[in-house]
């Protein structure tokens, strides 16, 4: 049996050649990234004043989600919040933190914080019908960043994060 010569050169072995595989793999990059349909989401809170949902498919989720997305929520000294939250991994845990911090004043106060169950593999959190109020420290008319996290080390590990305005 005979045997065929090694090719001694490879795709990479000009500057040019790797030029051009560097540049082929930075366009399919965000094709390959947005393949589960949600992941221009990753890492964001996304707040609403309306419960979500249950979706049949990825981009039915998404199309709702950023339909139902709101910068401001309103009400009278209390508030309902309704959260997706798209972790940028899963939480490796079965709780997560929902932290508000307030960044309308300098420095940025954590104003209050709940805990929700997930499960360890988990990378979309649905959180509905979270009541908060001035009697817990929000102000109308700040801004809150809402943040989800946990502690680790003694370190705060953010996942996801978003901002809203209450008025």
């Amino acid at each position: 049996m005979r045997k065929l010569p090694l090719l001694r050169t490879s795709l990479f072995s000009t500057p040019r050649a790797l030029g051009w595989a560097l540049l082929l793999g930075a366009l399919l990059a965000p094709a390959l990234a947005h393949a589960d349909g949600w992941s221009a989401l990753k890492g964001r809170v996304v707040v609403s004043d309306a419960e979500f949902g249950s979706y049949g498919s990825d981009a039915a989720m998404t199309s709702a989600v950023k339909k139902q997305s709101k910068s401001t929520i309103k009400g009278e000294g209390s508030w309902t919040l309704n959260l997706m939250v798209f972790l940028k991994e899963p939480a490796g845990a079965t709780t997560l933190n929902i932290v508000y911090y307030d960044i309308s004043v300098k420095p940025h106060d954590q104003v209050n914080f709940a805990e929700v169950q997930v499960q360890a593999s988990q990378k979309i959190v649905q959180v509905n019908n979270i009541s908060i109020s001035k009697d817990q420290g929000f102000v109308k008319g700040h801004k809150y960043e809402v943040r989800a996290t946990r502690v680790i080390g003694g370190k705060e590990k953010v996942y996801a994060k978003g901002v809203v305005q209450l008025k």
